[in-house]
């Protein structure tokens, strides 16, 4: 058994005076690439996006600039169709997925800002965020169940300088029967992890995980619906196609991300082999 393949995705946000600076490092096997935004705390209005992929096979994802066009809009939850509209498939998605993985990490980062961002108390923020989200995962669907709120999960843990800190990788290796595959979320507020044996077509022998860390005991169940990949393949699936089996209301969005980064990872082994 050997190791064949590497990703890692690392995103930070660090407050500096009167502004958040969100950046996400993407690495692996073959790329490195980032993407930064730079807001005002108080609105999160975006006063400077930029991306940049330094190496990528062949070159030919290459390249990077900053992305005026959105400066001045509020780096949120509803920035994703704009993301789309100005980035599309520059450095082959890369700019796009970088820049949405700095919005995710302000928004959880926001935690640590909430009275600048005009919410007068810890339960103020805690009941908006309640009715947004409702039903959006097996938390949020669950309300009545869990035995502690967010910001009682967060309790005394207030930041004024690095705010928010999340790690993804995934590792894929061979054996003699297919590829084992490994993948782990870590941030400020959740642990867990997503493991996944292959056929030698791709298709999911076995598909398990757990959770070390999360906002309430509830989100453990979540990980029971990773048996609900097995027997699929892995490559051709997208984050819809996952998100049917793992998200929603019964589920988790970080084990989408998860087994979308395996996904992801798992089309670019495919991709070196027909390359080589």
């Amino acid at each position: 058994m050997y190791c064949i393949y590497h990703a890692n995705y690392s995103t930070m946000v660090v407050r500096r005076d009167n502004e958040l600076w969100s950046q996400c490092v993407y690495l692996n096997t073959d790329t490195e690439a980032v993407g930064m935004l730079r807001v005002e705390v108080s609105s999160f209005q975006i006063k400077e996006a930029r991306w940049h992929v330094y190496r990528s096979p062949g070159k030919t994802l290459n390249g990077g600039s900053e992305v005026p066009e959105l400066n001045g809009l509020e780096a949120f939850m509803q920035i994703g169709p704009v993301l789309q509209q100005q980035l599309g498939d520059q450095g082959g998605g890369l700019a796009r997925e970088l820049l949405a993985e700095c919005v995710r990490g302000l928004m959880q980062a926001e935690t640590f800002v909430y009275r600048e961002r005009g919410y007068t108390s810890a339960k103020e923020y805690d009941d908006y965020w309640n009715e947004v989200l409702k039903d959006s995962c097996h938390y949020f669907s669950n309300l009545d169940r869990i035995a502690q709120s967010w910001m009682d999960y967060i309790g005394s843990d207030m930041r004024d300088h690095s705010l928010y800190n999340r790690v993804k990788s995934t590792n894929i290796l061979q054996s003699d029967n297919g590829l084992l595959i490994n993948a782990n979320f870590l941030d400020s507020f959740h642990e867990l992890t997503v493991n996944i044996t292959l056929d030698s077509d791709g298709t999911i022998g076995g598909c398990s995980g757990n959770y070390l860390r999360a906002p309430d005991r509830i989100c453990f169940e979540s990980s029971e619906l990773l048996e609900k990949m097995i027997g699929k393949k892995i490559a051709g699936l997208t984050k819809k196609d996952i998100a049917r089996d793992l998200g929603f209301s019964t589920g988790c969005t970080h084990l989408v991300d998860l087994v979308y980064d395996i996904s992801q990872a798992v089309a670019a082994v495919e991709a070196r082999k027909n390359s080589a």
